[in-house]
């Protein structure tokens, strides 16, 4: 059964399956698939009796939506990848009050058919490798720290073990940090963008493989697009006649880049070229927190400039405004 009418398809991605939604006039078709390659096949074969193309929607879960949003991608459909928070507003537009997976399907359908959001564009596959690499440095990281904190408390008995695995993390740490060097090192273009980012002080190797992996698997055209992507943009939140109100970032995008800007925005906290900066914002009563998320915001910005503009940073042209 073919049709000429646009076509659209909503996923719900867990952990081990998707529930699909196909969205075609008003009529709605569900399957479930599993989140493997052999089910990506089944859900094409699926797809294929219907209309020979969609334009499908997920939300953007990390390495659970990846795969099948390459998958479609390379096999020829639209594909978008949207911030969970852009459904769930758009799911509260409808009062929806059924929450499954069946259902979540739908209204991303629905949501894909009604906002048409921007499509996606996969990064390529050396640039794919490279966020592999960061994502399990973070993981082991992450294990790092837990383990650590873990030994603060634990019966004494169990150090012994603790200690094993804290060396055996930190050898993992060191193994996947020589691969993203060695990686990029390898691949000219990388290297390149590698390069320009490292001209804006404060942003050095531990920084860079998270900020390629970012602008290679997205197109933004703008400083706050980048900035609202990553979450760092400002939100004020207030209510009804209360003279106070509560200045903080969004926190509604990647948690990765978040956190690899902090170290790079505490060392530019401590630089000369950021002292005017830091003291506008300082009168205007922001406090230490709040500046190093605005650093976080003027280098995750510089950083975008660079690789747009393809040139150096110049730190003679360095003018922070006032946030």
């Amino acid at each position: 059964m073919n049709t000429t009418t646009a076509v659209y398809l909503g996923l719900d991605v867990s952990k081990s399956k998707i529930d699909a939604c196909l969205k075609m006039n008003d009529r709605y078709f569900h399957r479930v698939i599993k989140n493997d390659p052999t089910g990506f096949e089944k859900l094409s074969e699926w797809i294929a009796k219907y209309t020979p193309q969609v334009h499908a929607c997920c939300e953007a879960t990390g390495t659970y939506s990846e795969a099948i949003a390459d998958y479609l991608h390379d096999h020829g459909h639209l594909v978008s990848v949207v911030n969970p928070f852009a459904i769930k507003s758009y799911a509260n537009t409808k009062l929806q009050c059924v929450k499954t997976d069946k259902q979540d399907a739908k209204i991303i359908a629905r949501f894909c058919a009604d906002i048409k959001p921007d499509l996606y564009t996969p990064p390529s596959p050396s640039e794919r490798q490279l966020k592999a690499l960061t994502r399990q440095l973070d993981y082991y990281k992450d294990m790092h720290t837990a383990q650590l904190n873990r030994l603060q408390v634990a019966h004494p008995s169990i150090h012994d073990f603790i200690d094993k695995t804290i060396d055996n993390l930190r050898q993992q740490i060191a193994e996947v940090q020589a691969a993203i060097q060695a990686h990029i090192a390898a691949d000219e273009s990388l290297q390149q963008k590698a390069d320009l980012l490292k001209t804006v002080r404060a942003v050095g190797d531990a920084t860079v493989p998270h900020l390629l992996a970012l602008f290679a698997e997205r197109e933004f055209n703008s400083n706050r697009a980048v900035t609202k992507f990553v979450g760092l943009n400002p939100i004020i939140k207030q209510s009804g006649t209360k003279k106070t109100s509560y200045l903080a970032i969004s926190k509604m995008g990647d948690k990765f880049i978040r956190t690899a800007l902090y170290m790079p925005a505490v060392v530019a906290f401590r630089l000369p070229e950021f002292k005017p900066f830091i003291q506008r914002m300082r009168d205007n009563g922001k406090h230490n927190k709040q500046i190093i998320c605005a650093l976080m915001r003027k280098l995750l910005t510089y950083c975008y400039a660079v690789l747009k503009s393809g040139q150096p940073f110049d730190p003679k042209r360095l003018n922070p405004e006032p946030v």
